[in-house]
């Protein structure tokens, strides 16, 4: 080739890659890609802060037959993840991969939301068996996690597909974590409103407590309308995929070689890990801030401090979305995910010293935690995106739901780290007091040493380990931007 043909498919080169680096979809179809995300986090956060109470305070099964569907539960939501994931990649239809799952999920997940608050104990003829009731929730349970993950993990899976350069992948990715915010609010907050009380006691006059399971119902028929308007939002004006960009189902390995290569990439691994250990914080910190604020900080139970304290750290997180899109394009978004969970370290040590005169101080710290978990949702996507570009460079293949399906089985085990910690720190400080009910003088201060350890050091622990990880995180530099480079060749070929 000669020296002009070289310099002319440089200048072609540079210019595609200008235009590869330019927002290719509207604020608008931004937007309503978010919706998913919304739609997501809000029936996730219903179903996570209601059902388990619902079954057990309401519908009143004993932890007997509760404990063991759990656990059936369990087994069933680590191992559909990566099956749809993978099932997905392999999908061609007149509506494409991800858009054909959403679409096939949308009204049994929505309606799945209002059906696990309609037992047999509730029908027009009850049926009050324990043996029926949870027959009826494991099943329901099983079903709601089969569409909401048909759902949820094809609407992440085309966050890479869909907004392919990281200028990009920034922007979406700050409306995404807005909406996802959003979401946990709406699925925080309608229960915690219009559900009173949760649950019914001994002192609850019996039309309050023969109104109880209709709160529920109502609530969760909301869920069920928001999901559905919602999830059709985003799937008619924010989902975009182009069919001509899908790698042929023909193409691709088969499910179980395509999960076994997944699991052979070593930055994919180390993320994953990153990202568990991510979870893990935000899960143990969300767990056992109300029992510190109560048993620490001295504020009654039910009172909105407790509320509020959450509250402050979800609202600075969405509010400095732009500073980690700021970050990440300043200083690369390895190094302002390290940055923004070092402020994250920093917001955590003041949990060792507060007392029952520090509510307002702690308040103050936690608009520092939202920083640190503004971070911790910004930049996950955005990375794991690095792993799926590399990925296609090297394979050819698209299979953002295999890597995603993954993610999300590791993630799960995030869980049950926090159950472990929380089982070993206050076995040892103070878990059989706060059993028991310990009173105001009666060996409190053991209960308030193990939860200072779980809301600073444990916490803290775990993301000096996620920094670590971060650290030997291939995929930056020189290393970065080959991918980088060989990605835009690649869609030129496809273009030409």
């Amino acid at each position: 080739m000669t020296t002009k043909e070289n310099t002319s498919n440089e200048q072609y080169l540079s210019t595609y890659e200008n235009d590869f680096n330019e927002y290719t979809h509207s604020t608008t179809t931004t937007m309503t890609f978010g919706f998913g995300a919304l739609t997501d986090q809000m029936s996730h956060q219903f179903f996570q802060f209601a059902a388990f109470t619902f079954y057990y305070a309401v519908v009143g099964i004993d932890l007997f037959w509760l404990a063991p569907s759990y656990i059936l539960f369990a087994v069933w939501d680590s191992i559909n993840d990566p099956i749809i994931g993978a099932l997905s990649d392999r999908t061609q239809s007149k509506f494409g991969r991800r858009r054909f799952w959403v679409l096939l999920s949308l009204i049994p997940f929505a309606l799945m939301n209002f059906l696990i608050f309609f037992p047999p104990r509730f029908w027009p003829i009850p049926i009050e068996s324990d043996g029926w009731n949870t027959a009826y929730m494991v099943l329901i349970i099983c079903l709601y996690d089969l569409f909401y993950t048909m759902f949820s993990a094809n609407q992440t899976a085309l966050f890479p597909e869909m907004f392919k350069s990281e200028r990009e992948r920034g922007r979406a990715n700050r409306i995404k974590n807005t909406m996802t915010i959003v979401g946990i609010l709406i699925g925080f907050a309608l229960p915690s409103f219009l559900i009173n009380p949760m649950a019914a006691d001994t002192n609850t006059p019996p039309d309050i407590a023969e109104r109880i399971p209709i709160e529920y119902r109502q609530v969760a028929l909301l869920i069920a309308i928001i999901t559905l308007v919602m999830g059709y939002l985003f799937f008619h004006l924010g989902m975009k995929e182009d069919p001509a960009e899908m790698t042929k189902p023909e193409e691709m390995p088969g499910m179980w070689q395509s999960l076994k290569e997944t699991m052979k990439n070593k930055a994919f691994l180390i993320f994953i890990t990153a990202n568990m250990l991510n979870w893990f914080v935000f899960k143990l910190l969300t767990a056992v801030i109300s029992l510190y604020g109560i048993w620490v900080l001295g504020i009654e139970k039910g009172d909105f401090t407790l509320t509020l304290m959450l509250l402050v750290a979800l609202l600075v997180a969405a509010a400095t979305f732009p500073l980690m899109e700021w970050m990440g394009k300043k200083f690369d978004m390895r190094i302002g995910f390290i940055i923004s969970d070092s402020i994250w370290i920093l917001s955590l040590i003041p949990f060792w010293f507060f007392n029952n005169n520090s509510q307002d101080w702690a308040i103050l710290a936690m608009a520092f935690v939202g920083i640190g978990l503004s971070g911790a949702m910004y930049y996950v996507d955005i990375l794991i995106g690095r792993v799926i570009d590399e990925d296609e460079v090297k394979t050819g293949k698209r299979r953002q739901g295999s890597f995603y399906g993954v993610n999300s089985l590791i993630n799960r085990y995030s869980t049950i780290l926090v159950v472990l910690v929380i089982m070993v720190v206050l076995s040892g400080y103070g878990w059989s007091d706060y059993v028991l009910g310990v009173q105001e003088g009666e060996n409190i201060g053991n209960l308030q040493l193990g939860l200072r350890v779980l809301m600073s050091i444990a916490n803290i622990a775990g993301i000096l380990l996620v920094i670590s990880l971060l650290i030997i995180f291939p995929l930056h530099g020189e290393r970065w931007r080959n991918v980088q480079k060989a990605l835009i060749k690649r869609r030129l070929e496809e273009s030409k």
